[in-house]
């Protein structure tokens, strides 16, 4: 595909609708609709309970993922106006630091109670699980901004990131 003169074509102004559209999926997801990240038990009466996996804690997690929502959405309409390159790499950059911001203060808060499960070894085993996911995910975000910030790097001084 054909990419504009400054270094950005239509593929990436797709990429970045879609990033605000996640995003902001996501956004309501976290603010509005927290209370379904729960497990789900009928009564005896057939009426359904959810028993919330989530502690008070969230509320104090929750301006991370906001606030990180907030500059993404911003960052990703900058770029879709602000065509070039540089800017682009190094947005990316910030997408991946806000990541392992979100990530490492989740892992700190970890404002999770998954003794609502009904498996007794499920209620041991899915914190850990929960941890190393997040302790990888982290960690993807940090390759993922060293490959950025080397590409970014790389192309300094370049005709691609005029």
């Amino acid at each position: 595909m054909e990419s504009s003169p400054q270094g950005c074509g239509s593929s990436e102004t797709s990429e970045d609708i879609a990033i605000i559209a996640v995003t902001v999926a996501q956004l309501i997801f976290l603010t509005f609709f927290h209370r379904y990240i729960a497990w789900p038990t009928t009564g005896p009466d057939g009426s359904v309970t959810r028993l919330s996996m989530l502690t008070d804690d969230y509320f104090t997690w929750l301006p991370f993922p906001i606030v990180a929502s907030i500059l993404v959405i911003v960052a990703s309409m900058v770029m879709i106006v602000y065509r070039r390159q540089w800017f682009r790499q190094a947005a990316w950059i910030g997408f991946c630091i806000i990541g392992i911001t979100v990530v490492v203060s989740l892992l700190s808060i970890f404002p999770f109670d998954f003794s609502v499960l009904p498996n007794a070894t499920a209620v041991d085993v899915v914190p850990t699980v929960v941890t190393v996911f997040l302790i990888l995910q982290a960690a993807f975000y940090g390759i993922v901004a060293l490959v950025w910030i080397l590409r970014l790097r790389k192309n300094i001084g370049t005709k691609e990131t005029r």
